[in-house]
């Protein structure tokens, strides 16, 4: 893939995020699906080659995308046509917590906390002790690098399933799908912040570990 833009790296993390989030709004629309569809495509293959090395349907964790992220809802319709496991993040509002819901079918979203899409709340739970099966877990974001660096939205809730799937013995897969105009040249992490796998943007794809 092409190489990063040539966006300065930020040390202040909310300017970083008040940047990225005005670049990617800015984006115009009629680019979106066409992105969208080109970045979904690539994941789809990547999840492939992935199914046909495990030899059986994958587990992914997707999110819902809002606003100007780009949608990766086509690629999570693709991998419930082949089989996979769908999942999706629904907002505890009082512990902040992330339950990961089983989306069998694209009308089982709804709005959910502070108004984002997320899964309707009845849908069946992902047991803690099945972490260790998820497969791939998509990771939204407003910037990324070609080192696996992500910036989010501040909520830190991405970061408190890392250190879950750390307590579990867990290791999936972090991918990130995002529009080209995202990867920066550096973004500013702590130590302790987990690290993308896999970046997928229009311009194609950055792996990271080797694992993917």
């Amino acid at each position: 893939m092409r190489e990063a833009s040539g966006i300065e790296p930020v040390a202040d993390k909310v300017e970083l995020r008040r940047r990225m989030e005005r670049i990617r709004e800015e984006l115009p629309q009629s680019l979106r699906p066409l992105c969208s569809t080109t970045v979904c495509g690539l994941a789809a293959s990547r999840l492939g080659a992935l199914r046909e090395r495990k030899g059986k349907p994958l587990v992914v964790l997707g999110y819902l995308s809002f606003r100007s992220e780009l949608d990766v809802r086509p690629l999570l319709a693709e991998c419930r046509l082949r089989g996979d496991i769908v999942l999706a993040p629904r907002i505890e509002k009082g512990t902040r917590r992330m339950r990961l819901l089983e989306m069998s079918d694209a009308t089982d979203e709804a709005s959910g906390s502070w108004s984002i899409p997320e899964p309707k709340p009845e849908l069946p739970e992902w047991p803690e002790e099945r972490l260790g099966d998820i497969d791939v877990v998509l990771v939204p974001g407003l910037a990324f690098d070609l080192k696996g660096g992500r910036i989010g939205y501040g909520g830190g809730f991405y970061d408190r399933l890392a250190q879950r799937f750390q307590v579990a013995g867990a290791k999936p897969g972090y991918w990130a799908l995002a529009f080209d105009e995202q990867v920066v040249e550096e973004v500013p992490m702590e130590p302790h912040d987990f690290r993308l796998e896999l970046l997928i943007v229009p311009a194609g794809m950055t792996n990271m570990t080797g694992n993917a």
